[in-house]
């Protein structure tokens, strides 16, 4: 039994089609009441359920884990997926948009495994969808980076405390992906965004955290791209400053 949040399109749509295709019962979370009926009716055969669950909102999460724990009596996978961008120059960004973004990004997910690890059982995953940004920041999305690097830490920590309770922690590192995400993001300003690649499908995605929820991996990337993506920066820090520099410029 799993629960993908962020549920209305983008990813999470495609993890809970990917999910429910693979035999799983799959609660979809998320915001959008409109979009989740759409998704629920578009895979009715599956028997996916929507439920309308705001994370930033632990009350809303709480009442979600009990309508799952009512319906399935259990639970075993958790998806964190529900995310919001941020784009804007470090010096200019808003405090309250930063604070906005980090209860959805990272607050958001605390709520939904502090909800959800209490009915775990030995077996149970934790999938957190991070993206490569969350292991090296880039210019202009500072603030959105920040909140990912948060949810990693979140992840780290939690794989250890729980690794006892045979839990799995899974963080995901999508680069690029072809969804509405960015056109969706809060905007500081109307700065431009910079060049980024063509990026990959939900769908290829989806895969992936489907395949984690059956494997319970520690780290997994996308593309073969994306990982080398991250062992350059990790590797050439001050390389990576000076290449990212002409991003930087308006």
């Amino acid at each position: 039994m799993a629960v993908v949040t962020g549920a209305s399109s983008g990813i999470g749509e495609a993890a809970v089609l990917e999910l429910a295709s693979r035999g799983a019962s799959v609660v979809a979370a998320a915001r959008s009441a409109e979009k989740l009926k759409d998704l629920a009716r578009r895979a009715a055969a599956s028997g996916v359920l929507a439920v309308e669950t705001d994370v930033s909102d632990r009350d809303s999460v709480e009442a979600m884990i009990e309508r799952v724990l009512g319906e399935f009596g259990r639970l075993d996978v958790l998806v964190n997926n529900a995310g919001l961008g941020l784009s804007g120059r470090v010096a200019e960004l808003r405090a309250e948009d930063l604070r906005y973004v980090f209860e959805v990004n990272a607050v958001g997910p605390l709520n939904c495994m502090q909800a959800a690890l209490p009915h775990m059982g030995r077996g149970g995953r934790i999938i957190n969808v991070s993206s490569v940004v969350g292991k090296r920041a880039i210019p202009k999305v500072g603030g959105y980076c920040s909140t990912k690097f948060a949810l990693n830490a979140l992840s780290d920590s939690l794989r250890v405390e729980v690794a006892d309770r045979g839990i799995s922690v899974t963080s995901v590192y999508p680069g690029t992906t072809r969804t509405s995400f960015r056109d969706n993001s809060r905007r500081t300003k109307d700065e431009k965004r910079g060049w980024r690649p063509k990026g990959v499908t939900p769908d290829k995605v989806a895969k992936k955290i489907a395949a984690a929820a059956e494997k319970g991996p520690r780290d997994v990337y996308v593309t073969l791209s994306d990982r080398l993506f991250v062992a350059g920066v990790t590797l050439f820090p001050g390389l990576t400053d000076r290449a990212l520099r002409s991003w930087a410029k308006d």
